[in-house]
Formats: structure tokens, sequence, C-alpha cells
């Protein structure tokens, strides 16, 4: 009898030397992509972070803004603050500033003078009795009836709103001081997750770290930095710090004047990698799990052990190239270390999945056309000139309205206003470029022109008009409120493309031309009409009839455009309406030669039509200053616009 022992013990050697071969082999392959991938994907995860902590903290510094902008409305509807505003009563003033600033917990408050001299000021002293440190609010605050900004005031940034105090007339402003420090920071941390310092660079400086959420042994590797950091509008990527590696992303929060402050947020990649440490120790826990397996010469075993990993190893190939499925066959695996690892590698795709999800989410801002010609072209910022018909539309006094409503009444009332907005815009071939709040920007020409882009934008927003009448039969029966809606036109040639970053950018047009639309959309607040069309949007569409509102001259312009109201086609007016048209013409063409008596005889007997009551109203009181006044000699018949 032949003795095949030592042959079978050196089979079997080499059988296990050639497994315990393999298994090595496949696990260092896995080894290698998973880290490679865990590397690739912590890095990719921290600049979404970044990105999304960048817009959250933007929105943060927006919602507060608002909050203070409230909260200080509040005190100006106060009769006995404005009475003691009325008669100069600075003690009352500094004693209603102080325990309204410290009930709402800002940093200081001030009243300013219609001279834009202070007049009371809990936070500086020493500013009283002198010219208000930042007009531009004041400014913008008499427009608008309230502005925010972020000041740097004596090497501390603070958060200002200013809101005007009304009689009904504004006889007074008051301002608001909230620090932006280091509890601010914390606080910002605490909702991000991201460590948030704040930047002050004043002319040609390195920058100051004036607030700021890490050690002071990194703030001073920061401070060498700033110099590179603070030069550029925004900056990202990855940096040494402290011996220790960060991403990093700056961006400016505001800038005036020759200042500028800039928020950096970072993270750092040790951090970034930590919730990967136990999947590494799992990982080299199985190859020596796998090793003991190979060495007791298992084939079965061994076959068992390779499947998972190598599924493993395909699954961290596809999370690199951005396919999140994960492991396949987890429930069939062995209930062991290497279906827990399976099970929790499909966890961390499926998170990563939902990350990338909400990220594509936040970033669908397109509309299909512009998407569909970045999806065929090559992808660049930058723009061609073109013919653009623009059209603004918005909800007259939609946020006073809100404020007698529930958040969740507020957007059911305004999204059923923008479905028919959108609607409509959609049928006729019109792009939505954005959403203004409780406005709608659209597009007729861009990013494909037709011939019939101005006749489209008027016919759709006489559409739009028609749809907002009805709406409002049925919210007034549900017992809701039901502005109305303005809508400005015009037609020009514009800039036209992408604008932003390489990383993240918005396809939009550029121009005076979109200025002026909106523009004509503010005006039919003036002259209480749905639609008001610029003067080649009316030459574009001759086909209708129009009605001649005003010839206005807008800020910094030298030369008036003419304003339109269109009616619709001339064939569906009446004959009462044709010649109160035609006669309502006549009396403008009178005002314009300074026929004062004809024309107001004529805007007269207009006014008492209910379709002529507001432009007769306002010619009249036209004529009223004229004959006060004179105009000059080379008086064109415009109305000068001084709002910016």
């Amino acid at each position: 009898m032949t003795r095949s022992i030592p042959r079978a013990k050196s089979l079997e050697s080499r059988i296990t030397a050639f497994f315990v071969v393999l298994l090595l082999a496949v696990q260092l392959a896995g080894l290698i992509s998973i880290r490679y991938a865990i590397d690739q994907n912590a890095r990719a995860i921290l600049r979404d972070e970044l990105n999304v902590g960048v817009r959250v903290f933007k929105r943060l510094l927006e919602q507060n803004s608002q909050q203070l902008v409230e909260a200080t409305a509040v005190l100006t509807y106060d009769y006995g603050f404005r009475e003691a505003v009325a008669m100069q009563d600075r003690d009352t003033i500094l004693s209603v500033l102080a325990n309204h600033s410290a009930r709402i917990k800002a940093s200081g408050m001030a009243l300013v003078n219609m001279q834009n001299v202070v007049v009371a000021d809990t936070l500086q002293t020493g500013a009283i009795g002198k010219p208000f440190a930042s007009p531009e609010l004041i400014a913008n605050a008499t427009e608008q009836r309230r502005s925010s900004a972020i000041r740097l005031v004596g090497g501390t940034i603070y958060q200002i709103v200013v809101v005007p105090v009304l009689a009904p007339l504004p006889i007074a402003w008051v301002a608001m001081f909230f620090v932006i420090d280091n509890t601010v920071a914390n606080d910002l941390k605490r909702i991000t997750g991201l460590d948030v310092t704040f930047i002050g660079r004043t002319g040609s400086g390195s920058g100051n770290i004036l607030a700021s959420t890490v050690d002071a042994p990194l703030q001073q590797a920061l401070q060498l930095e700033l110099p590179d950091i603070s030069r550029q509008p925004e900056t990202r990527g990855t940096r040494a710090l402290g011996g220790e590696e960060f991403e990093v992303l700056s961006t400016t929060i505001e800038r005036y004047d020759n200042t500028r402050i800039l928020a950096l947020l970072q993270r750092s990649m040790r951090e970034g990698l930590r919730p990967y440490d136990s999947l590494q120790v799992a990982l080299l826990f199985l190859a020596a799990i796998s090793l003991v397996i190979s060495l007791l010469g298992s084939m079965r075993i061994a076959r068992r052990i390779t499947r998972p990993v190598r599924a493993l190893a395909e699954a961290a190939k596809r999370v690199e190239s951005g396919d999140y499925r994960g492991v396949e066959g987890v429930a069939t695996m062995p209930q062991d270390e290497i279906g827990a690892l399976a099970t929790a590698f499909n966890n961390m795709s499926h998170g990563l999945s939902e990350r990338d999800r909400m990220r594509d989410v936040l970033g669908k801002v397109a509309s299909p056309a512009v998407a569909e010609r970045l999806l065929v072209q090559k992808i660049e910022l930058g723009g061609e000139e073109r013919r653009v018909t623009v059209m603004f539309a918005d909800i007259r006094n939609f946020t006073g309205l809100c404020e007698r409503l529930t958040p969740h009444q507020s957007l059911g009332l305004l999204n059923r206003y923008l479905d028919c907005i959108n609607t409509v815009i959609d049928r006729h071939e019109g792009i939505i470029d954005k959403y203004t709040g409780d406005g709608v920007m659209a597009l007729f020409g861009a990013p494909i022109s037709r011939s019939d882009d101005a006749e489209r934008a008027i016919s759709a927003a006489l559409d739009i008009v028609a749809r907002i009448r009805k709406l409002s039969v049925d919210l007034q029966a549900e017992g809701l409120p039901h502005p109305p809606i303005g809508i400005g036109i015009n037609t020009a040639n514009v800039i036209a493309g992408n604008v932003g970053t390489p990383s993240r950018f918005n396809y939009t047009v550029l121009g005076d031309g979109v200025n002026l639309a909106a523009r004509l959309e503010g005006l039919t607040k003036r002259y209480q009409v749905a639609v008001v069309v610029g003067p080649q949007t009316r030459e574009l569409v001759p086909g209708l009839a129009y009605r001649e509102l005003d010839k206005v001259r807008v800020r910094g312009k030298s030369v008036a455009v003419h304003i339109f109201e269109p009616l619709g086609r001339e064939s569906d007016l009446s004959s009462e309406q044709l010649r109160l048209l035609e006669r309502y013409h006549q009396a403008l063409r009178a005002f314009r030669h300074r026929d004062w008596h004809i024309a107001r005889s004529e805007f007269a007997m207009l006014q008492e039509h209910p379709d002529y009551a507001v432009l007769g109203k306002l010619y009249l009181g036209y004529i009223d200053q004229h004959e006060a006044l004179p105009p000059d000699p080379g008086w064109d018949g415009a109305f000068t616009l001084y709002d910016k």
C-alpha cells in the first residue's frame, strides 16, 4: 500500500497557501479601494457640508434680519414712544430704547432724526448729536420702509436694522444693533456643525479675526492665511492649519465703502474621517479572521469570505463613481462580521445617496428649457447679447396680508397664486427665471428666441390677470384675502448667460432693460393698473389697443420712455371704450402741449368714469402743479421717478 499522506499534506499546504494569497490579494484590493473611496467621499461630503453651511448661514442672517426688523417695528408702533419722539422727550426716548433693547436682547438701539443726526443711542453715547454712521441704511429705509445691513463698528461686527417712526409720515428712524461675536459664531456652529470665523478687512490690509469658534493656537495659524483669504470674495479648498488639514470656504457677507466682512467656514479632515474609523477597524478584523480561516484550509469558507469582500470592493468603486446602490444580496450573506460590514456599508451608501439627493433638490433652480440647453452645450460662465422680453409679476401687499394669516395659510395662498402664474407662462412658452418672494421673473426670448416673444409675453400677462380675477372670486368665497397682481413687461437687448462661480451658477439676464421691467411692475401701483409695458414691447405688438399711461424718466437716465397699458384687441373693445380711449389720448396731447384749460376739462370729465378715475385724478394733480409752478421751456411732458 502506497503511503500518500505526505503528498496530501503537501497539496493541503499548497491549497492553504493559494487561498491565503488569494484572500490577502482580494482583501488588499478591497481595503485600498474602500480607503480611497472613503477619503474621496469624505472630502466631497465636507465640501457639500461647507456649501450647505454657507446657504444655511446666509439664510439665518436673513431670518435674523427679518426678526430684528419685526422687533424694531413693534416699538415704532407704540403710541407713547411716537409721542415722545414727536415731543423730543430725550429721557423718555432713552428709557424706552434701553428697555426695548434689553427685552429683545439687542446690543443697543438708537434714534435718528430726519436730518440723519443721532438723537439717542444706548450703544455709543458718544454718537449722540453726530450724523448717523450709515446714512445709506436711512436712504434704503426711506424707499422700502425698512433696511438691514452688516457693519463694522469700532472693531466689532453688528447686524443693523433701520425702520421709520411713522405719524403717519416718517418723523424719525430707529436703528437696532445686534452684535455678531463669539456667542453668535458658536450658535452657528451648533446649527451647522462647522467652525465659523468672522473676518474684517479694511482697505488693503490683511484682515483681522473679529469672532471665531476655533481655539487660540488655530486662530494664530489662521491669521497667517488671512492675507490670501481676505483678498478674494470667495475662497475654497484644502489648507494646512496648525499641522492639521482642513476643508475651508470663505464668503463675503457684506461689502461697503472700503470694507469687506467675510465668514470663513471650516471642517477638520480628521473629524470628517472619524465616522469611518469603525469601518476601517472592521475591515482589519475581517482580514485577520479570513486569514485564520484560510489557514484552516476550507475552500467553502474561503469562497464565502471572498464573495462579500469582492462585493464590498465593487460597491466602493460604485460609490466613488456616484452610484450609491450599495452591496447587493446582503440578506443572503453569512450572518457574521462580513454581513454586518455589508449592512453598515449599505447604510453609509444610503446616507450618501440621501445627501446627494437633497443637494440636487436644492440645486434645481433652472427651468426645463434652460436645463436642456445646458445639457447640449459646454457649461461655462459668460453670456451673449440678445433681445429678450422680460416680465416681472408681483402680488401686491402680500407681505402685509401674511401678517393676518398663519404661515400655513400664507404658503397655501402664495402657491395658488404662483400656480396660476406658472401655468400661464408655461402655456405661452415663457421661462421662469426666478421666484422673488411673492413675485416671479419670467423670460420670453432666452435661452430660446422666437419672433413673437413680445406678443406671447403680453398675451401671458393678460391671461394671468384673467386667471387671478377668477381665483379672487374663489378666495373671497373662502373668506381669504385676494390681493391683485401687478405685471411689468419690457423688451430690450440684454446679456443672457450663466452668472455665478464655476461651482455654482444660474442662467439669467442682465441689463438696463431688466431693471426697467422691474420698475414698470412697481408703477402698476401708482397708476392702479394690472399690466404696464415699455415702448419697445408696444412697437413689437401693434395689433393691440393700448392706453398710454405716462411718460417717465427713470432715475439716472436722461431719456424718458412712454409706458402703456395693453387693453386687448381693438375688436374686443366696445365703441364706448374706444371713444373714451380716444378722448383720453386727446386730453393727454393737450396736457403735453401745455393747454391746461382743455386738458383740465377733459380729465375732469374722464375722472367721472371708473376706468379713468385714477388717471384723471393723477393728471389733474399734474395740472395743478404746473399751473402753480410752470415747467421749463424745454419740458418734455415726462414724470421723473425719484426712487432707486
